[in-house]
């Protein structure tokens, strides 16, 4: 072929058919910016997380236990670790901080370090080197800590039965080992003061950690492989450097593979509209084609000269995807409102840019090839007489089905790969994927309804005639339907689950909820407290025992230790049902937010019976009649599992996972843990002010206040998956621009039929807008039912959260896509108004 001719035909077809050109444009750039940023950004933070992962922990690794280092212990560490390591212990644990003078009280984490902590890095305090002359008599703490406390350097503080000079603020530290960081600000005193607080008797909720520094040539990763069954026997579990902060490394990337899921099913939505585009296109090349084939144009020609054409475009929409990929990048650390994150600058890495290729150049050409290939195989005779409605050969249908299940495949692996899980990535894949189909099955379920109602002259003639297009097979305007109706799932389930977690979080409760927890009583306590809460208008008290334990057996058989999982980013619930430490507790009887549902509940006479929440039985692998042990401190008390029971964790009761009934667990070392309901703020500062002055072992936590935390970090996030909805709902958009492109004909020929039988401009204005409306209201009937029934199953049997509709936000999104898809119809369809029939008549012949 001349490369004149390929240049005649590029410069042609890009410029003549902008419509085209340009709805292939967007739906490539949204998907392929969408992903790309998402992509990017990830990996991002991954490299500034290894980058800077030994200043963030403050050495090369760490040793953690929940109890004190035995000698055992001592002597492993001692012979295990690599010839020449540098060691810092420390203890970090929660505990009230009061004001010496006024009294004022917070919740402070507190971490007592040696000196020599940290080998890489520094703390930053104000005034400078506060933390290397740091005094046993001494503390530091987070500036919006004094803030809070209405505190000045010099003044004193208690901290248990500690006084403590405050004598500098925090303003940067490394971070924290396989916890949340922000559960609490910080306070920082020397490891030698802790005896004189009091506070290290409250056992299990307290972490003694040793960081490690280590010479520069040991690998550590095959070093931590090879030693750790043996330390985490001793109760040591290893944490590498790049495991520093796993627990907010872990809402990271959840929360990142959530958005990255959502890009992907953004892109997936561009990929239909690529497919319902190029094949319009082909469609109505066909004359054109045969033409070029008349005058002895091979196959091969046209087919070079089709694929140039979408190549160039595809190449196009993905330098602006990759623009769009980077402004969403400048776009996250605002809404994330992480300090850590903003210091990561937007950059498209190597990997992402391969990506852009794979997702905007290579998968519209796979998704184009078969119709590339059915065009090409176009007879010239048929094609010039204008047969269009020819029934594709099974050679053609094979092809299709074989791309299809090609670009299937490509997308689960794509989201395996996003989400370092192909279980993961399938199982999301799988419901982002399949939506379309779900979808479908309500479209045809609206279909026979409106069918039903039709015959029964329900409906009237005007609505009639625009109902019957909805549901006839070969109406290109169902995949409007379909694709707006998915994006409105989405859109509708991400609106209702929001107003669930709200419930949960108690920012919106129907009923109040106890808001103050009391940890750490001790039984001598419980008297002068219960004396304290009579001053006050309390409601909804609770109190329960809890013992620190872990389980040693099941059914007899021993808990392999070892078998903890080795990646600290890993251990969840399910990971760690079996070697996580447990809280025990004992009572005779249920809460009301409690259901028994499998076995019977225990009568007072029993003893050590076990009750397990239904959902962590099947994490422990056991049932009704097996038998648990656990070591509590040392001494193992066994029990047998009488019932499961499904647990209502939002009701802010002192709940557990795993219950006994009396018995042994009485007798064991134990500390109380209270709840409490007082509505006033005053009231609670109040109560607070006067405990933790009595008890400054107790730790008082108004959860009216935790719910303020939660919800800014409920509110980051919700923006995060807003801003990825937002293009899941402009793909949708697009794709119902397309299928209005790939239904023009139809609808030219429906229009100038209309409008040659006597429609007057007005009724076909009127025609065209019940149209309009029918679609919008199929898509979100189709969405939103479809979002209940969902976020239903979700919330029931995933999340246990209350459902709660947002009603006015549905019914705002029902006004808003009603009046969307007008504009984008009569936007779709103005022109023809300004066409004579006979114009039209001609354009369609």
């Amino acid at each position: 072929m001349k490369l004149g001719l390929l240049k005649f035909y590029l410069r042609r077809e890009l410029f003549s058919r902008i419509q085209y050109s340009l709805l292939l444009l967007l739906s490539i750039s949204l998907g392929v910016g969408s992903v790309i940023g998402i992509h990017s950004y990830k990996e991002n933070i991954k490299i500034a997380i290894q980058t800077e992962a030994k200043n963030m922990m403050g050495a090369d690794m760490a040793l953690q236990s929940p109890q004190e280092f035995t000698p055992v212990a001592e002597e492993l560490i001692q012979n295990k670790l690599p010839a020449g390591s540098e060691i810092s212990s420390s203890i970090q644990f929660l505990s009230m901080i009061l004001t010496d003078s006024s009294g004022e009280s917070a919740l402070t984490y507190v971490k007592a370090l040696e000196n020599s902590y940290p080998f890489y890095g520094e703390y930053l305090t104000e005034p400078k080197d506060s933390y290397r002359n740091l005094q046993p008599n001494q503390i530091l703490m987070e500036k919006t800590l004094g803030e809070n406390l209405k505190i000045h350097l010099g003044e004193y503080v208690r901290l248990g039965e500690a006084r403590l000079k405050v004598v500098g603020w925090i303003l940067k530290e490394p971070g924290a080992v396989g916890s949340f960081v922000g559960a609490a600000p910080t306070t920082v005193i020397l490891l030698k003061s802790v005896s004189a607080t009091g506070l290290i008797e409250r056992g299990s909720r307290i972490r003694y950690t040793n960081f490690i520094k280590t010479p520069p040539n040991i690998d550590l990763l095959t070093w931590k492989e090879n030693h750790f069954e043996e330390f985490i026997k001793n109760d040591l579990t290893i944490y590498h450097h790049t495991e520093v902060n796993s627990g907010s490394q872990q809402f990271l990337k959840n929360t990142f593979d959530y958005m990255a899921l959502l890009a992907l099913s953004a892109f997936f939505l561009g990929a239909v509209s690529v497919y319902t585009s190029i094949r319009t296109r082909l469609r109505e090349k066909k004359n054109e084609i045969a033409v070029l084939m008349c005058l002895g144009a091979e196959p091969g020609a046209i087919l070079v000269l089709i694929i140039s054409e979408i190549f160039i475009v595809s190449s196009i929409a993905t330098c602006i995807g990759l623009l769009i990929g980077y402004e969403i990048q400048v776009w996250l650390p605002s809404f994330t409102g992480s300090e850590f994150l903003g210091t990561i600058k937007p950059a498209i890495t190597p990997i992402s840019f391969l990506w852009s290729l794979l997702l905007g150049i290579i998968i519209p050409l796979l998704v184009a090839f078969p119709l590339v290939v059915e065009a090409g195989r176009t007879k010239p005779l048929l094609a010039l007489k204008e047969i269009e409605a020819r029934e594709n050969s099974n050679q053609e249908r094979w092809m299709m089905l074989f791309s299809a299940v090609f670009i299937y495949f490509l997308f689960v692996v794509l989201a395996a790969y996003e989400t370092e899980s192909f279980l993961k990535g399938f199982v999301f894949a799988v419901v982002l994927v399949s939506l379309p189909l779900l979808v479908f099955g309500l479209y045809k379920l609206f279909g026979f309804l409106l069918l039903w109602l039709t015959k029964k002259s329900l409906v009237s003639k005007e609505w009639s005639l625009v109902s019957k297009k909805m549901i006839r097979k070969s109406g290109a305007i169902r995949m409007s339907i379909l694709g707006l109706g998915s994006a409105l799932f989405i859109l509708c389930l991400s609106l209702v689950l929001q107003e669930s977690l709200m419930e949960l979080s108690g920012a919106r409760e129907i009923e109040r909820r106890p808001n103050i927890f009391l940890l750490d009583i001790k039984s001598d306590q419980r008297d002068t407290l219960a004396s304290i809460t009579k001053k006050f208008e309390i409601k909804k008290q609770y109190l329960a025992p809890i013992i620190g334990a872990r389980l040693a057996k099941v059914n007899g058989e021993p808990v392999r230790k070892e078998d903890t999982v080795r990646n600290a980013m890993e251990r969840n619930w399910r990971a760690t049902a079996r070697t996580r430490e447990y809280f025990l507790s004992y009572r005779d009887e249920m809460y009301e937010t409690e259901k028994v549902s499998e076995g019977n509940w225990w009568n007072e006479s029993a003893k050590d019976e076990i009750s397990v929440e239904k959902e962590f039985s099947g994490y422990l692998n056991t049932k009704v009649g097996e038998t648990l042990t656990f070591n509590v401190q040392g001494i193992e008390v066994t029990g047998k599992i009488t019932n499961l029971r499904s647990v209502n964790w939002s009701d802010m009761k002192p709940n557990f996972v795993v219950i006994f009934s009396r018995g042994l667990l009485e007798r064991a070392p134990k500390f109380y843990i209270s709840t409490l309901l007082i509505e006033s703020p005053e009231e609670r500062y109040k109560f607070q002010k006067e405990v933790v002055s009595v008890f400054p072992n107790i730790t008082v936590i108004d959860t009216e206040k935790t719910i303020q935390a939660f919800l800014k970090i409920l509110e980051k996030v919700t923006q995060m998956i807003q801003l990825m909805t937002g293009f899941i709902f402009a793909s949708a958009l697009i794709l119902v621009l397309t299928t209005l492109y790939s239904s023009q004909n139809e609808r030219k020929k429906e229009f100038s039929l209309l409008r040659v039988i006597g429609g007057s401009s007005s009724y076909l204005m009127k025609h065209f807008l019940r149209e309009a409306i029918l679609i919008g209201f199929l898509s979100f009937m189709i969405g939103s039912v479809y979002s209940l029934f969902a976020n239903e199953i979700l919330n029931r049997y995933v999340l246990e959260l209350t459902s709660v509709v947002p009603y006015l936000k549905l019914s705002i999104v029902f006004i808003s896509v009603i009046l969307l898809t007008v504009i984008l119809y009569l936007f779709g369809l103005g022109n023809l108004f300004r066409v004579p029939s006979k114009q039209l008549l001609k354009e369609i012949k």
